[in-house]
């Protein structure tokens, strides 16, 4: 038995290659789990699974690790860290395998397991693998069998994608490999079976290197670990403002989503300065993707429009950032037309089986099975043109039916039997997808942008498209990896829900969550709630997603300022960023942006400066609960409970024959007695546009006050609290108060009816709605920080 120790870390690896002990270095105690058996390393070889037969450790750190079966020796150096152990794959001896497998290393943790981050821990003692290259991944291979796997609901990633999973029998696996990639291979890719995977050569695509960390420390020393590893191994070691990303509470800063252009960039960075936040990101810069290039119409001198972008907000202490979807290639990219690039990704590949001239829409094939998968498109690409066809014959001989010739602005033409016809692999977006090599060169694109404009914030969206290389998180760690190392500055950087355990190290945070088509309070709300118990385990900052700042439409009313603070809420309550998506023409048309945006700066200032108690924080956390915030001074706010209780409705379908208009409610306040808060909108009915109401008035306990104006269709009456009311129009532009001679009405603690009253004017009569506000005591909160 060979026993390798760290400060906080002991594991006993047996003469048979299994792993017997894992052991907490200053207490004794143990972790590991006998079931399943925990071998240092396995192999995956001529389609069968073998695990080692010997393991032997020299007095130099090395391990020749023997498989009977297959006569091969793997030799791997082993060190022993202050902090870590590390294991790299140094030599195979014999025939080459097609994956080295890294465990999976059982433990009896289960507390909480991080798929991504490769940790498990109980709250007191966590255990951890790290890949310590692109080739080495976090996860298991889809093509090798893994026997039981066990349910996990909570999970982001799949098991193959995850380097920490719960075991079947209790406790929980680590789990690695690396493929040889020198050797052509057919394989799952993205969820479509035995696909052609194209090899290449070099030191990604062998098995020699392949490198992992292992360590065991307690709960609040794994950032620490972490850290270590990443500057001990040359790992990828993002900062923000010189403060490693993961520990910086700069990571999970809110940032403002805008249609910026240079002509306009000045109004984007004076709307992010009134919010507070010091990123500007524009949601759709390019005119492509895959040459990414920026749209002449908002950047007329390309990059150069983008670079005086950029230093106009840095002058104003704000930075920019762009979208992407990643490696997603447009069908207006020079990649694909006039002539489509060679190395656009193809899912399989057959040969014409007959000369073909530039009009015919029959085309024979040798095989039929690249053309029957299941894609979006049915494209082909033959030399120079892209061919779209309706269906493939049934039987031989394999003909593609329905051809429409020279499509995506290719031009149509003759050609050979024998040329080949490749499937271009293709997605809903309607794009198609690069080879691993022509993805490095819409690298050096982007890493080109950044270095001349200046930018300092991307997202990676669509990063699962990188799959369709076939090379698994190989080519997605590549690819972020390579503009890691191209932007030669700080750049916060998320992507979409492709977090293999490399990547953990590059990306900065992950900002899920999207508001389309949904309500503020009600867009994805259970995913994102999902995405924090996600971060939580993985130990990465919390973000919320986005949230849309709307005008009104057909659909949607315009963004109200409790809607705002909802968001804000519980942003202070999970301590978790945001981005606030808002075109600049809803910025400029919406009448209550300065009170939205103030709003923002506020709730944000407070949240940085630590101001809420853990007890507040779990209250805010609830979905249900609203919270109103008003600053004191510099560093002290008051921070109220609010209800939020709509649903009162007025219509005039319900009136009794020769009644004005009116309508009896029953009220529950659970808050103490206070003035009544309330926001009316007046709607048409049946598109009566040209109706409203007259003289709104509202009576609790025999008391009356009324508001001497008319309200259209369309508009809102305010009142907060006093005895003015402010009317807007749809999108919250103040179009006049009014000043009542009646004090401010009050609701009391309990069940009481409020009665509202008013006169109909036009036909069809409009509906009125109303929702009533009520705030709980004050509580005083203060900077922490």
């Amino acid at each position: 038995m060979h026993r390798l120790r760290t400060e906080h870390f002991e594991m006993d690896l047996e003469r048979d290659g299994n792993i017997s002990g894992f052991r907490c270095a200053k207490t004794g105690r143990a972790f590991a789990s006998g079931t399943p058996k925990s071998p240092i390393v396995r192999v995956w070889a001529n389609g069968a699974s073998e695990s080692p037969s010997a393991c032997s450790l020299s007095e130099s750190g090395r391990i020749a690790v023997e498989f009977k079966d297959s006569g091969l020796r793997l030799d791997i150096r082993v060190v022993e860290r202050p902090l870590y152990l590390l294991f790299e794959l140094e030599r195979v001896i014999g025939p080459i395998p097609s994956v080295v497998l890294w465990g999976p290393y059982a433990t009896t943790l289960s507390g909480s397991i991080g798929e991504s981050v490769g940790v498990v821990h109980d709250g007191e003692y966590a255990i951890g693998i790290q890949v310590l290259n692109e080739k080495t991944i976090g996860g298991h291979p889809v093509d090798v069998p893994t026997g039981t796997v066990a349910e996990y609901a909570d999970a982001k990633m799949d098991y193959a994608d995850s380097a920490a999973w719960p075991a079947p029998e209790g406790g929980s696996l680590l789990q690695a490999y690396a493929r040889n990639r020198t050797r052509a291979e057919r394989r799952s890719v993205w969820g479509q079976a035995d696909i052609p995977v194209s090899p290449f050569s070099g030191f990604d695509a062998e098995l020699e290197g392949a490198k992992i960390a292992l360590f065991g420390c307690p709960v609040e020393r794994v950032l620490d670990t972490i850290e270590a590893i990443e500057l001990g191994e040359g790992l990828p070691h993002p900062t923000i403002d010189g403060e490693w990303a993961k520990k910086s509470p700069a990571a999970n800063q809110s940032y403002l989503i805008t249609d910026f252009s240079e002509a306009t960039i000045h109004e984007a960075v004076d709307y992010a300065k009134k919010a507070g936040l010091r990123y500007v990101y524009h949601p759709e810069p390019f005119a492509n993707w895959g040459h990414f290039e920026l749209k002449p119409s908002s950047f007329p001198n390309g990059d150069s429009s983008m670079k005086a972008c950029a230093e106009l907000a840095e002058r104003e202490g704000v930075y920019l950032g762009v979208h992407t979807l990643t490696n997603f290639t447009t069908l207006n990219d020079p990649y694909v037309i006039p002539v489509p690039d060679p190395r656009l990704q193809s899912a399989g590949t057959a040969f014409l089986t007959d000369s073909i001239d530039a009009g015919d829409d029959a085309i024979g094939v040798s095989d039929p099975v690249p053309f029957r998968l299941n894609l979006y498109r049915r494209s082909i690409v033959v030399g120079g043109e892209i061919i779209e066809y309706e269906a493939v014959s049934a039987a031989p001989p394999w003909t593609l039916l329905g051809c429409k010739r020279g499509v995506n602005g290719t031009t149509a033409a003759a050609h050979d039997a024998g040329a080949e016809a490749g499937r271009l692999w293709d997605h809903p977006y309607d794009v198609f997808f690069p080879n691993l090599d022509l993805q490095d060169a819409y690298v050096d694109r982007l890493t080109e942008l950044f270095r001349n404009t200046g930018l300092r914030q991307i997202s990676f969206d669509g990063l699962e498209g990188v799959y369709a290389t076939g090379h698994e998180d190989y080519a997605v760690s590549r690819f972020v990896k390579r503009c890691f190392d191209g932007w030669e500055r700080e750049v916060i950087n998320d992507a979409s829900i492709v977090v293999p355990n490399f990547l953990w190290h590059v990306h900065t945070r992950f900002n899920w969550g999207e508001p389309w088509g949904a309500a503020t309070r009600e867009g994805q709300l259970q995913w994102r709630l999902h995405n924090q118990r996600y971060f939580a385990r993985n130990f990465i900052p919390r973000m919320l997603g986005w949230f849309l700042v709307r005008s009104a439409s057909a659909s949607f009313d315009a963004t109200t300022l409790d809607e705002i603070e909802w968001v804000l809420s519980k942003a202070a309550g999970f301590d978790a960023g945001f981005a606030l998506v808002a075109d600049l023409k809803a910025l400029r048309r919406n009448g209550n942006v300065d009170a939205l945006l103030a709003a923002v700066r506020e709730w944000e200032r407070a949240r940085r400066k630590k101001a809420f108690t853990p007890e507040q924080q779990a209250r805010m956390q609830d979905p249900k609960s609203d919270w109103h915030l008003e600053p004191v001074d510099s560093d002290r706010w008051r921070l109220y409970e609010v209800d939020v209780v709509g649903g009162f409705v007025c219509s005039p379908e319900e009136l009794q024959p020769g009644q004005p208009g009116g309508a009896d409610w029953a009220f529950f306040n659970r808050r103490g007695s206070q003035a009544l808060r309330f926001a009316m909108k007046v709607t048409s009915a049946y598109g009566g546009s040209d109706a409203g109401i007259r003289r709104p008035a509202f009576q609790v306990q025999g008391r009356y006050i009324t508001f001497e104006t008319e309200v259209d269709a369309g508009q809102y009456l305010v009142c907060d609290g006093d005895p003015i009311g402010k009317v807007y129009d749809c999108n919250w532009n103040l179009l006049r108060s009014v000043a009542t001679a009646s004090e401010p009405l009050t609701v009391r603690n309990g069940g009481q009816t409020i009665s509202f009253s008013c006169r109909f004017a036009g036909e069809p009569k409009p509906i009125v709605e109303v929702t009533f506000f009520t705030r709980g005591e004050p509580e005083v909160v203060r900077a922490k920080e």
